[in-house]
């Protein structure tokens, strides 16, 4: 079991590193875009993101929508880091050998709850700011694959955290017992 435990927490650090740099990214572009030419970067950035409806949709976005969306992503990612260093910890108390600790099942909830709240969170800003500002009315089919696969994984450290809270009941109650 302990070599699973430290391939999941090996795929957490590298979650929280990408998220990180990701979001390091998105907050220099953020400056970037008010820069010289900005207003032709945002419009360069943003054709990897989303697609008009129609190739004459005009464009009249500006830096100060880029930098929105940035700031606003950065500030997602960042929160999602947060959720994924408590389920790291968590997970660093189990391999130490403390199963079923007080308190464990609450650091899962919260960090699934970050999981989810992030996943709902960036599946809107998307749909937003692709639908409103570039008329993108694919971007709601193109963002559920992305959306449904992180709500899973926070629907599972749900899950995990039940069968924790499950687990210390049942090893408080034995203890008692004995």
């Amino acid at each position: 079991m302990r070599h699973h435990i430290n391939i999941i927490a090996l795929a957490v650090r590298f979650a929280i590193v990408i998220a990180s740099c990701i979001a390091i990214f998105h907050l220099a572009m953020a400056v970037f875009f008010h820069v010289q030419d900005g207003h032709l970067l945002v419009k360069e950035f943003f054709s990897d993101y989303f697609t008009p409806l129609a190739k004459n949709t005009p464009y009249r976005n500006n830096e100060w929508f880029g930098s929105a969306f940035c700031i606003i992503y950065a500030a997602l990612l960042i929160y999602c880091v947060t959720g994924l260093r408590s389920f790291y910890k968590s997970l660093n108390r189990i391999k130490i050998g403390g199963m079923f600790e007080p308190g464990q099942d609450e650091a899962f909830r919260k960090a699934a709850a970050t999981i989810i709240i992030f996943a709902k969170s960036k599946y809107l800003l998307f749909c937003t700011m692709g639908s409103m500002l570039y008329f993108d009315l694919t971007i709601f089919f193109r963002e559920i694959p992305s959306f449904l696969a992180v709500y899973l994984i926070g629907k599972f450290i749900y899950l995990v955290s039940g069968m924790a809270e499950r687990g210390a009941f049942i090893q408080e109650e034995n203890q008692l017992t004995i």
